[in-house]
């Protein structure tokens, strides 16, 4: 059996293993789970203007969110960490606009989230217990705000929206 051949089967060992334990381990966080999506990038980069648009259907405004921002990129990402703007569109057409800062490494370079294979996925939490007052649609826009344009080796930026279960702070 030659060297990519074993390198092959290895993969899929290990993705099938990833695969059992997810479905072990976290179906707890499935049943707070309101929504959860990722837009791929086009392969020349993230442009500046190149919004990823989600939308999310509120039913209970009493409810308080957490909010994660999911990474899909590279190990050949250059920064150790990624702003983006976020706006939300809330149901009654009113806005707001928010600028995070997503952090991808560790102080000493390490890679956060789990990395397989040189491509790294994060969840990173940016909002905490806040409240979505609104019954209806939700749309939430991220855009990438660094200094470089396109940014190259980010393959998914997307959205986690979760229940939280104690008290809520405002939006």
């Amino acid at each position: 059996m030659n060297q990519r051949k074993r390198e092959k089967q290895h993969l899929k060992f290990v993705l099938y293993l990833v695969l059992i334990l997810s479905a072990i381990v976290f179906p707890a966080c499935e049943k707070n789970r309101i929504f959860d999506a990722n837009a791929p990038m086009n392969k020349k980069g993230w442009q500046w203007g190149d919004a990823k648009t989600f939308t999310v259907n509120i039913s209970d405004p009493v409810s308080s969110y957490n909010m994660y921002i999911n990474i899909r990129h590279t190990d050949e990402f250059l920064y150790n960490n990624l702003w983006l703007n976020i706006k939300t569109i809330f149901p009654d057409s009113t806005e707001t606009a928010s600028r995070v800062n997503v952090i991808l490494s560790e102080p000493d370079g390490n890679w956060t989230g789990n990395c397989v294979d040189g491509i790294c996925n994060n969840s990173v939490l940016v909002l905490k217990n806040f409240l979505l007052p609104q019954t209806g649609k939700y749309t939430f826009q991220l855009e990438q705000d660094m200094r470089i344009n396109p940014l190259l080796h980010i393959l998914h930026a997307g959205i986690r929206i979760e229940k939280f279960q104690e008290g809520a702070t405002a939006y």
